[in-house]
């Protein structure tokens, strides 16, 4: 089965639009949260401040263990799977909703957080990717492209995230298991004998 089995996912938005909508909703919530983190601040400078909030600390603790379960936590924003277990999900934003396919890639890929880019710290790792398509259709033409499978791996992306990794399944793994399956073929016996005549030479 191919199901979540990591905290954090690749979001690949393929919808015009969409992502800014996304970005723009991201801004919003940092925003909100620098916001609070000023209050919390005054608050902590005011005694009388504190002590009036502090009954409210429950429910806000409550919440954020609540919004810590979603994997998506935007307003006007959810993504749930079409039935336990499958890769097919539905993300939906702002009341318009767009199929998705939930993807192992090829490779994890590691995330490190930095305040001063010069300590990085290990955060998580990731080995899946949500890809959001516009349409029903648009997911079945990427989909049925060729190439899009590999034999051998089919629960497995093509590609990895960067251009390097640009179908890195068929250009290393594949190829390595057909070597597994193939003859040994011996070099020619020219090249043999030029390498016998420089290792003599170097003796």
């Amino acid at each position: 089965e191919n199901i979540v089995r990591d905290r954090t996912l690749v979001l690949r938005v393929l919808v015009p639009g969409l992502h800014t909508q996304l970005s723009d909703k991201l801004l919003a919530k940092q925003e909100g949260a620098d916001s609070n983190s000023s209050t919390s601040n005054n608050n902590n400078n005011n005694p009388a401040a504190t002590s009036s909030s502090s009954g409210n600390g429950g429910n806000n603790s409550g919440n954020s263990s609540s919004a810590a379960d979603q994997i998506l936590n935007l307003e006007g924003v959810t993504c749930l799977p079409s039935s336990a277990g499958s890769t097919l999900w539905h993300f939906r934003c702002d009341g318009a909703t767009y199929p998705a396919r939930l993807v192992n890639l090829p490779c994890p890929v590691e995330v490190h957080k930095t305040h001063d880019h010069a300590t990085y710290h290990k955060s998580a790792d990731i080995g899946q990717m949500l890809i959001v398509y516009e349409d029903e259709y648009a997911m079945e033409e990427a989909e049925n492209e060729k190439g899009y499978k590999i034999e051998g791996f089919p629960s497995y992306y093509h590609s990895g995230l960067s251009p390097p990794m640009k179908r890195v399944v068929q250009r290393r793994f594949r190829a390595r298991f057909e070597e597994r399956e193939s003859k040994a073929i011996p070099p020619p016996h020219k090249e043999v004998s030029e390498v016998e005549k420089g290792i003599q030479e170097l003796i």
